[in-house]
């Protein structure tokens, strides 16, 4: 993550996750509030400069030539979520391998479990590793998909702290590459990452 938007969250996470609670509006610095939705929108920028004029963007040629900027929710700083990663208690590594959209499958390992709640309901993402590799990965479907958003579900970033502490932040839920072009292999959440709620944030489809 950029160093401006860590420092806004190690500050603010935890009275952002107050954000719109009666009685508690007035403890709330506007300015960290306002720098918070700034960087989201600076990134939400960049992406778009990424996507109109890199040669390396997922677009197709003739999209490219008409595209403007990617479709989004408007920024919710409610669905920003500061938590443990719960390991997995078993001894030896569980894998899982997800379905893509070529119809095949590609292999994780289940690196830990994450949970939140939304509206008074408590949810749960599983959270998986590369094979060989360091790097996380977290895809989810949600009651948005084939409806708002991309139909085989978006994925999340899984912004790491101290110890087993994760940031997880559904304004960045993004859509796989093969939703702009089906030449990419992209992998899809399975049932024990669809969430059954509508989660109205982050990227919505590209049409």
């Amino acid at each position: 993550m950029g160093k401006k938007w860590s420092k806004y969250l190690l500050v603010g996470i935890n009275v952002i996750l107050f954000l719109y609670v009666p009685g508690l509006s007035e403890e709330i610095d506007p300015n960290l509030v306002q720098s918070m939705k700034k960087e989201i929108e600076e990134e939400r920028a960049e992406k778009d400069r990424f996507f109109k004029e890199s040669p390396r963007s997922p677009l197709k040629s003739q999209d490219i030539i008409h595209f403007k900027k990617l479709d989004y929710y408007p920024i919710d700083l409610r669905y920003v979520f500061m938590g443990d990663i719960e390991g997995n208690p078993k001894a030896r590594t569980e894998y899982i391998k997800l379905p893509t959209n070529k119809g095949n499958f590609r292999k994780y390992v289940k690196h830990g479990k994450f949970r939140f709640s939304v509206d008074g309901r408590e949810f749960v993402l599983t959270i998986y590793r590369y094979l060989g590799r360091h790097n996380l990965f977290l895809p989810f479907k949600d009651k948005t998909n084939g409806l708002e958003t991309y139909e085989n579900g978006r994925y999340l970033e899984v912004e790491l702290m101290e110890k087993n502490r994760a940031i997880i932040d559904f304004n960045k839920a993004s859509n796989p590459y093969c939703a702009y072009n089906p030449k990419y292999t992209c992998p899809y959440a399975n049932e024990e990452n669809t969430l059954d709620i509508a989660i109205r944030c982050g990227e919505k489809r590209f049409d």
